[in-house]
């Protein structure tokens, strides 16, 4: 509806805003009703409902899910529920009036609608509405609206402003659900593509939590999965996508994002691969015990082609058991859409695991839970070492990571920018990882240097010369320092200073150990300090000078470092 508002809208906009901002009065839900009402009126033509909307519709639409309602309060529910409605009808017209240069000033507001951890929604029927979530994102993506596609849409577009990565995240888990709950396609895969195209862009991610990275990451994991079911070629995007993020958060300024990226590849080696089998050990059902084979039906040639795994056992009595994810639709639960189950072919479940969204992928070992009529104790499980490779629509993973891996010199630079245990960790996974892919690029020396990284701080000392042909170089100055006097009559006088060198390092690594960086360069120069002596002294007979006992007090004060 086009016109300018009245002056009774106007006086109670200021009335609403007013008592939200009073915190001497409780707010009236009825009122900031009517004024939302006024706001999906006028917003179209009237700056005053625009300010308003932008201003105090969140905060609105907070007050009403962040208080418990119970279910016999079904006036205030009638209110709440309403709120929510006309707020999602605001969403959607605004996200279809304005320019792609405008930043969408309610996606906020959306993701707090979409927020399953809000307390108005509670965490099953019991206590709270969790139904009222799912029938806003039913009213969100119906065909009438397509509230999922203008999202989609707007994302899309080049110019327009991104939302915070928070809001990102409670966006994408909507649309999740949506893709679960109304078979959505379309709509959330042009969201996945648009949002994984704006990560890899100019975007810079060190302004972002790198929890919040992780929550986004994930979720367009989940999504794409659900999507490969009708569009295969999505999960191939996304494992592509997943590779070229974490090479630019390894490549970061940041060293918080450095060692995210560091932790991403981990996860990247994990998903290359599931166990080939499972034991399961210590039921008080003893007949699920036993050894639990992956389903050949998910492989093919060689590969575990299925994105969903299930293992399988059959008994000396002929009775097959299954250890398998499951779907659970039950509204509200936080958290846990996928449930694992160990149950038999005959239909009976013994017992269940309460699966968080990061341990959907295999089977979790500990965290079991009885069935009602199940004996306890329940089982723990153990996985095989032996594994399988996963593969996408583009094939082995394994091999994917690999070339993408030697391509982009993956090892080299966490080597290169190695600060901490997490590279640590990575560089001696990854090193393992390509040693086992008889990767050709990864020289003696690289793999060397990687399984002394591996073993951990305190044997930095001994390896770090290495890292002058695989990391960067710490100063000029310092490769100035590294060169040999040409002229024989110097080399006594380069001796005593190279002596002196040495001594300096030594004091500048005891002062540096404190920070991690400066304690490498610090141990880097130490041994560039070292190598230029002996090699002077080697070339010209002269034999003096007992380094190794200058070094033992630094020995002994590094593993009081590591035990404090």
């Amino acid at each position: 509806m086009s016109g300018k508002p009245t002056a009774a809208a106007k006086a109670l906009w200021e009335e609403v805003a007013n008592g939200i901002d009073d915190k001497t009065q409780i707010f009236s839900l009825k009122n900031g009703l009517d004024a939302l009402e006024l706001v999906l009126r006028y917003q179209g033509t009237s700056k005053e409902a625009q300010l308003f909307r932008d201003a105090f519709m969140k905060r609105i639409v907070d007050i009403a899910l962040d208080q418990k309602v119970a279910k016999g309060e079904k006036k205030v529910n009638q209110i709440i529920v309403a709120i929510l409605r006309t707020s999602l009808d605001i969403v959607r017209k605004e996200l279809t009036s304005i320019s792609g240069t405008e930043k969408c000033e309610t996606l906020d507001v959306l993701a707090s609608i979409f927020d399953k951890q809000k307390a108005y929604y509670g965490k099953s029927e019991a206590t709270g509405n969790p139904g009222v979530r799912v029938d806003m994102i039913k009213r969100f993506g119906l065909s009438s609206c397509k509230g999922f596609h203008h999202l989609a849409t707007r994302l899309a577009l080049q110019h327009s402003e991104f939302p915070n990565f928070y809001t990102l995240h409670l966006l994408l888990l909507a649309s999740i659900d949506a893709a679960f709950i109304m078979n959505l396609d379309e709509a959330p895969r042009k969201i996945a593509q648009a949002t994984m195209e704006h990560l890899l862009g100019p975007e810079d991610l060190t302004k972002y939590p790198t929890q919040h990275i992780y929550l986004v990451r994930h979720d367009l994991q989940r999504l794409c999965k659900k999507l490969s079911l009708s569009t295969p070629l999505i999960m191939s995007d996304f494992n592509q996508f997943w590779r070229s993020l974490t090479l630019k958060l390894i490549k970061s300024e940041s060293q918080m994002h450095k060692l995210f990226g560091s932790m991403e590849i981990e996860y990247l080696i994990d998903a290359c691969r599931v166990p080939e089998a499972y034991i399961v050990k210590g039921a008080g059902n003893e007949v699920v015990n036993g050894r639990y084979e992956i389903s050949s039906s998910v492989i093919t040639n060689g590969c575990v082609s299925s994105q969903t795994v299930n293992y399988q056992m059959t008994n000396a009595c002929g009775v097959t058991f299954t250890v398998h994810p499951c779907l659970m639709t039950e509204p509200g639960k936080t958290q846990n859409d996928v449930w694992f189950f160990i149950s038999s072919t005959k239909g009976v479940d013994y017992y269940f695991h309460e699966t968080k969204p990061n341990e959907q992928d295999k089977p979790p070992l500990i965290g079991w839970k009885c069935i009602g009529g199940s004996r306890h104790p329940p089982p723990r499980l153990e996985q095989s070492s032996n594994t399988i490779p996963v593969k996408d629509e583009k094939g082995n993973l394994k091999k994917q990571l690999n070339k993408w891996a030697v391509e982009n010199d993956v090892h080299g630079i966490i080597l290169g920018r190695c600060i901490d245990k997490s590279h640590l960790r990575a560089s001696a996974l990854l090193r393992n990882f390509l040693s086992k892919m008889n990767t050709p690029n990864i020289t003696c020396e690289q793999l060397a240097l990687s399984n002394s990284l591996g073993q951990g701080a305190d044997v930095l000392e001994t390896i770090l010369p290495l890292l002058k042909s695989t990391g960067p170089t710490i100063t000029s100055q310092l490769q100035a320092s590294q060169s040999i006097p040409s002229s024989a009559s110097c080399y006594a006088t380069a001796i005593a200073a190279a002596k002196q060198r040495l001594l300096s390092a030594q004091r500048w690594k005891e002062s540096m150990e404190s920070a991690l960086q400066g304690y490498i360069d610090a141990s880097r120069e130490l041994q560039a300090a070292r190598s230029c002596l002996l090699d002077l002294e080697r070339n010209h007979g002269i034999i003096d000078v007992d380094t190794e006992d200058e070094d033992e007090e630094p020995q002994v004060k590094r593993s009081k470092t590591k035990k404090a």
